[in-house]
């Protein structure tokens, strides 16, 4: 009787091929043994175990390109999934314009061609502000910066002023012992400067955020902001710098920014990715300017509008 093809015995593995097989082996060991890495960018190049600086030289380097954007005016496209408050989620998508002037100054808009304007977010010294269209319904939420973080405001789905977080170009205070503390580590899997900022409480300190800095650049790749409870509210990874123009300078010294950012806001699971191009100090117009910055609201309007504060007193 013939045998099925199917459980005709194999023949025995020659020499070569078993060999081959041991070296494939020994080698993803050896990989698995030597190659482990942490932190999200762990798989991104070569773990550095070389020489670093001192905090002192890394914030002044961090600060010299930071202190040149003292504004910006830029374009952008962004696509966002938000989760309002009854966990409804609303995807926009859109190009639009994105203005900062230090130190609250923030707005970004979102306009798609035949529909206009579907998203607009800001920040001055008093108030903050998120208006989204979603075709099914305009929704406004606003409040001031004197109530926020307080149990009496309500959450907004996106804070403009993480958003500005984010960004990286906030300046680093000279005294490292001025609370907020900043603290430095170095991370040898990702070759990246980690800082710290570390806050007292009634009771204990927390920390408030996380910055990432690459060794080489001093350039910021991933931003981590706190509750004080130490979990994530905001995690954004950052990407693609490019220089900021500055009209009387050359190119090689103009400032540097990120252009692609990835936002993920845990609390609420919102998501958003941002990609900015044409980067300039101010606009052909001088935009932004001090005070140019205002939210517009209009009570008889048919659009949802929610006070996030309105409980405060």
């Amino acid at each position: 009787m013939q045998r099925d093809a199917a459980t005709k015995p194999l023949p025995p593995p020659c020499r070569r091929c078993r060999a081959g097989l041991l070296a494939l082996v020994l080698a993803a060991g050896a990989a698995l043994a030597g190659g482990c890495r942490t932190g999200p960018d762990a798989g991104a190049g070569a773990r550095y175990f070389g020489p670093t600086q001192t905090m002192y030289d890394v914030v002044r380097e961090i600060n010299e390109n930071n202190q040149a954007i003292g504004s910006l005016f830029c374009k952008h496209y962004f696509e966002a999934t938000i989760y309002d408050e009854k966990k409804e989620s609303h995807f926009v998508n859109a190009n639009g314009t994105l203005m900062l002037l230090k130190p609250r100054d923030f707005y970004f808009d979102g306009v798609k061609e035949a529909v206009g304007k579907v998203v607009e977010m800001g920040s001055n010294a008093a108030q903050y502000w998120l208006r989204i269209d979603d075709t099914k319904q305009v929704t406004l939420w606003w409040g001031a910066y004197a109530n926020i973080n307080k149990p009496c405001s309500k959450e907004i789905p996106i804070r403009p002023d993480l958003i500005m977080e984010v960004l990286g170009v906030g300046n680093i205070a000279g005294d490292f012992t001025e609370p907020p503390v900043p603290v430095m580590r170095f991370n040898n899997d990702a070759d990246a400067y980690m800082l710290t900022w570390n806050a007292p409480g009634k009771d204990r300190w927390y920390s408030e955020k996380e910055i990432w800095y690459d060794r080489r650049t001093k350039l910021p790749t991933l931003v981590l902001l706190y509750d004080a409870n130490g979990r994530v509210i905001l995690r954004a990874k950052l990407s693609g710098h490019r220089g900021v123009r500055v009209a009387d300078q050359p190119e090689e010294r103009w400032p540097k920014l990120a252009t692609d950012y990835r936002l993920f806001f845990p609390e609420n699971r919102s998501q958003m990715w941002i990609q900015l191009s044409d980067l300039a100090l101010k606009s052909d117009n001088g935009f932004p300017k001090p005070g140019g910055i205002k939210l517009k609201r209009n009570p008889e309007s048919t659009e949802k509008q929610i006070q996030l504060d309105e409980n405060c007193k």
